[in-house]
């Protein structure tokens, strides 16, 4: 089962841009790295309406698959998806390691928080005993890494959660 990092913050730290880069940084070096974002408030654009895989969707289908040349979307219908849940299904393409962006109150997967000091704020996970170190360009922490620097993070990953040395 591939390793699970979830990477938390407030919203607008700059959490999707620096995974983003992660990512890059991790697949270049031929790792298979699957992401879950969480969407608590359903704001996410997931599909357009009228296309066919939306109303079916809606018409009440529990499952939705849309195969492109290049990606898959999938759709399901599930009440109380825990983190847990989806990294299920993730695991089903055998990726080397799952980047989390959310789920910040979920247990059993290592933490890691982003604060930026323009956000002028103390950790959202300070008493939470998974958080392992701080994505910051400022805060000082026991382990922490350089916002400004995705591959010191894509490293410390693939060192740790990926090459099986935690």
């Amino acid at each position: 089962m591939a390793r699970v990092v979830i990477v938390a913050g407030a919203h607008n730290s700059g959490k999707t841009t620096f995974i983003e880069k992660v990512i890059g940084i991790l697949s270049s070096k031929g790792y298979k790295v699957a992401y879950i974002k969480h969407d608590p408030k359903g704001k996410a654009i997931t599909d357009r309406e009228g296309k066919d895989s939306w109303r079916v969707f809606r018409a009440g289908a529990q499952q939705v698959l849309v195969v492109s040349p290049d990606k898959l979307s999938l759709f399901i219908s599930q009440r109380d998806c825990t983190l847990e849940s989806v990294v299920g299904l993730l695991n089903v393409s055998k990726p080397d390691i799952i980047l989390v962006e959310g789920f910040k109150n979920s247990g059993g997967f290592d933490k890691y928080e982003v604060i930026r000091k323009e956000e002028n704020r103390e950790l959202m996970l300070i008493a939470d005993t998974l958080l392992k170190g701080v994505i910051t360009d400022y805060y000082p922490f026991k382990l922490t890494f350089d916002l400004n620097d995705p591959t010191e993070f894509a490293e410390f990953l693939e060192k740790n959660y990926i090459m099986g040395e935690k």
